[in-house]
C-alpha cells in the first residue's frame, strides 16, 4: 500500500500537523519549508489508538540557538493543546537528507514531549529510507522532489546493530522486570517491533508494525498466539485476550519469540540481493 495524501491522513494527525504549521507560521515565519511524516503512517495510512506521529521538518537554514528557543515554545504549545498522540520529530536542512544520517550534526528535536538540541533517536538510516519510499508530505516540496540519501548496505548494518544491541538489551531487561514484560503493551512493542527489524534484514524492505506482525504470523507460526496478541493490542484493544487469565504466560511467550527473532536477525549478515527484495510495499 502506498503513502496517503495529506487529505487522506487520519483527522487527529492532520489536526496536529496543522497546529504545528500554524504555530511555525506565527512564531518562526520563514524557518520551515517542508513538513513530512514517516513510520507506519506511510504504509497505507496505518494509524491506531496508541500510535505516535513521527515528523521531519526541513528548515531553510541551520537552526540557531534563537531558533531552537522558538521551536521549544512551539512544541510546548503543541503539547499543551494536543498532548496525544505523541508528536515526535526533528528539524534538518535539505542537505542533511541528501547525505548519510551518520554525519548530521546536533539538531532541534522533540521526543515524548521532551525538546532538546542533540542527536535525535530518529536521525538514522531507516528514517531516511522510509522518507524516500514511504514518506508523507504534509506541506512543502514533495519528498519525490528532494534528494534523499539511502544505501542498502548501510541500512542493513545499522538495523543489524540496533537488533544486536538495543533489542538484545531490552530482551535481557525483560527477565528482570517481569511485571512490565507481562503487560499487553509489551506484547505489542516486542512481538511487532522486533520482527519489524528482521523483516527489513530478510527482505530489504521496511514495513509497518502491523505489516511486521502479519509477516511474523507466516515466518514464525510456532509463535502465532503472541504475535496475534501484539496485533490485537495494536488494532483491536477492545477484543478479549487469550492471555487474560495468565499474564505471566504472555511474558514467557513474548520472550521466546523475541529471542528467536533476534537470533535469526543477527544471523543475516548481508543485505538480500535486489532481485530477492521484490517490489516495495
Amino acid at each position: 500500500m502506498g503513502a496517503p495524501s495529506p487529505d487522506e491522513l487520519p483527522g487527529v494527525v492532520r489536526a496536529t500537523c496543522d497546529l504545528h504549521l500554524a504555530l511555525l507560521d506565527e512564531q518562526a515565519p520563514g524557518l520551515v519549508e517542508g513538513l513530512h511524516l514517516h513510520g507506519s503512517l506511510g504504509f497505507g495510512g496505518e494509524f491506531h489508538g496508541g500510535s505516535d506521529i513521527d515528523f521531519v521538518a526541513v528548515t531553510t537554514r541551520r537552526a540557531t540557538d534563537a531558533d531552537a528557543e522558538v521551536l521549544r515554545r512551539v512544541h510546548s504549545e503543541i503539547d499543551r493543546r494536543r498532548p496525544e498522540p505523541a508528536y515526535d520529530g526533528f528539524y534538518v536542512v535539505a542537505a542533511d537528507l541528501a547525505g548519510s544520517p551518520d554525519v548530521v550534526p546536533d539538531v532541534p528535536g522533540v521526543l515524548h514531549q521532551w525538546f532538546d538540541v542533540g542527536t535525535h533517536c530518529d536521525v538514522k538510516h531507516i528514517t531516511w529510507r522510509e522518507l524516500r519510499d514511504h514518506g508523507v508530505t504534509v506541506w512543502g516540496k514533495h519528498l519525490r522532489e528532494l534528494a534523499i540519501w539511502s544505501d542498502d548496505a548501510a541500512l542493513h548494518a545499522s538495523t543489524l546493530e540496533n537488533l544486536d544491541t538495543f533489542w538484545r538489551s531490552q530482551l535481557e531487561a525483560m527477565e528482570h522486570h517481569p511485571r512490565e514484560a507481562s503487560l499487553p503493551q509489551a506484547a505489542e512493542w516486542g512481538a511487532l517491533g522486533a520482527p519489524r527489524l528482521v523483516h527489513l534484514l530478510v527482505t530489504g524492505r521496511p514495513t509497518s508494525k502491523s505489516g511486521a506482525g502479519r509477516w511474523a504470523l507466516e515466518a514464525y507460526p510456532q509463535h502465532r498466539e503472541i504475535v496475534e496478541e501484539g496485533l490485537r493490542v495494536r488494532e483491536r484493544p477492545g477484543d478479549p485476550s487469550t492471555y487474560a487469565a495468565d499474564p505471566g504466560r504472555r511474558r514467557r511467550d513474548l520472550v521466546a519469540l523475541m529471542a528467536e527473532v533476534i537470533a535469526d536477525g543477527v544471523a543475516v549478515t548481508s543485505p538480500p540481493s535486489t532481485e530477492a527484495q521484490g517490489p516495495a510495499t
